[in-house]
C-alpha cells in the first residue's frame, strides 16, 4: 500500500494539474498581496468581506478557490487509472480492491488538504515579508482560522473520492463536480423567489459551501460552528462508506 501511495505522488507531480494547481494559487496570492485586497472565486456566500479583519484572514475567506483546484489532484490519482487502463494490472499484481480503495483515499485526503495548506501558508509569509503587520494578523491566529475550515476541506475532498470512485471517467467526474455548486447556487435563488420555500432557503444559504468557509474564516456563532462540522463529518463519512461500498460491489 506504500508503494502505491509512492507510485501515485510520483506520478502527480508530473501531471499538468501539479503544475496549473500551484501556478493559479501563486498567481491569486500574489495579485491580492499586490492590490491589497482579497482574491478569488465566490458564488454570492452570505458573509461580509468589509470588516476590520486583516488581508490574510480576509483571504482564506475567499478559500472557494481551493474546491476548484482541488478536483485535479483527486483527477490524477483515482481517475487516471481508470483512463489509462492500469487500474487492473494495479489491483492483480499488487493490492486488493479494499486496499486499493483505502491506499488511494488516504493518499488523496492527504496530498489534497497538504497542498490546501502549503497554499495558504505561502500566502501569509510572503504576504508579511511584502505587506508587513499591516495586513497580516499573527502566525497563530491565522493558523486558527485555516484549521478551523480544515473539515469542510475534508468533507469536499471525501466527496470528490467518492464521485471520482462513481463515475470513474475524468469527462464525467469533471463535470460533476465543477457543475455542482454553481447549480446550487442556481437552485438557491430559484427558491428565494418562492414564499413557502424561505425557510428551506434559509438552511441551505447558512450550510452552502462558500458561505461556510466564508464564516468560518471571518467570524460565526459556536452554535453555526458546530453545525458546520456536523455536516461536514456526515459528508465525510457518507461518502467514505459509500465510495467503499460502491466499489467493493462493482467490476473493474
Amino acid at each position: 500500500m506504500i508503494n502505491l501511495m509512492k507510485a501515485d505522488l510520483y506520478r502527480i507531480v508530473k501531471t499538468k494539474g501539479f503544475i496549473i494547481f500551484w501556478l493559479i494559487s501563486i498567481m491569486v496570492s500574489m495579485t491580492s498581496i499586490a492590490l491589497h485586497e482579497p482574491g478569488g472565486i465566490l458564488l454570492g456566500g452570505d458573509f461580509d468581506l468589509n470588516g476590520a479583519q486583516k488581508l490574510d484572514i480576509k483571504q482564506t475567506a475567499m478559500n472557494l478557490l481551493y474546491y476548484f483546484l482541488l478536483i485535479m489532484p483527486v483527477f490524477g490519482i483515482i481517475t487516471a487509472e481508470f483512463t489509462e487502463h492500469t487500474i487492473k494490472n494495479t489491483i492483480t499484481s499488487a493490492v486488493s480492491k479494499g486496499r486499493f480503495y483505502v491506499a488511494k483515499t488516504l493518499f488523496a485526503i492527504v496530498y489534497c488538504l497538504s497542498c490546501f495548506l502549503g497554499a495558504n501558508y505561502i500566502f501569509y509569509f510572503v504576504n508579511r515579508a511584502v505587506n508587513g503587520s499591516k495586513y497580516s494578523s499573527s502566525l497563530g491566529e491565522f493558523s486558527k482560522v485555516l484549521f478551523g475550515q480544515f473539515p469542510v476541506f475534508v468533507a469536499i475532498v471525501s466527496l470528490f473520492i467518492f464521485l471520482a470512485f462513481f463515475f470513474k471517467k475524468g469527462a464525467a467526474f469533471n463535470s460533476i463536480v465543477i457543475i455542482s455548486p454553481l447549480v446550487y447556487s442556481v437552485i438557491l435563488s430559484i427558491l428565494c423567489d418562492i414564499d413557502s420555500a424561505q425557510k428551506i432557503t434559509e438552511k441551505l444559504v447558512k450550510f452552502e459551501v462558500s458561505t461556510m468557509i466564508g464564516n468560518l474564516a471571518l467570524g460565526c456563532s459556536q452554535s453555526y460552528r458546530t453545525d458546520c462540522y456536523i455536516v461536514s463529518a456526515a459528508v465525510t463519512v457518507i461518502s467514505c462508506v459509500l465510495g467503499y461500498i460502491t466499489w467493493k460491489n462493482r467490476e473493474v
